[in-house]
């Protein structure tokens, strides 16, 4: 399985497993993102959405008959590098457990970066509707 950048012509696509997997498409636009393929077939996806302090890990993704093969793994395993010593958040009402194992820890509303407020997942405002995840920055 080959994973690589996400190109333009991938959204669709995509967009299309996302929404399978019950997962938000809002703003994929303005994230940077990569995916996973097997047999010329898209099967994963992960992507980032950064300000200059933190990041937002949001959109991934396994297809069915993919998963169980590490690939979550290896695409956060991408992603947490891309965002380097950014803070990092996810939010999650399927994947929080994992997360933990990762070591995220449980962030209430008052404990997300600010920075955040201007990307797509968060739209200017932080709530508890939908448990976040934090990986602290290297100066956190």
């Amino acid at each position: 399985m080959d994973i690589r950048a996400r190109q333009p012509e991938d959204l669709d696509t995509v967009r299309t497993l996302l929404t399978a997997a019950d997962l938000p498409t809002q703003g994929l636009e303005r994230t940077e993102g990569w995916v996973a393929e097997a047999e010329g077939r898209v099967v994963g996806h992960v992507a980032l959405e950064a300000t200059a302090d933190a990041a937002v890990l949001r959109s991934l993704v396994v297809a069915p008959e993919a998963r169980g093969q590490g690939l979550g793994g290896r695409l956060m395993d991408l992603a947490e590098g891309e965002a380097g010593p950014r803070a990092l958040v996810l939010r999650t009402v399927t994947i929080g457990p994992w997360a933990e194992r990762r070591g995220y820890r449980r962030a209430a509303p008052d404990q997300i970066p600010r920075s955040l407020l201007g990307t797509s997942e968060f739209e200017g405002s932080i709530c508890s509707c939908c448990p976040s995840y934090l990986r602290p920055g290297a100066g956190d």
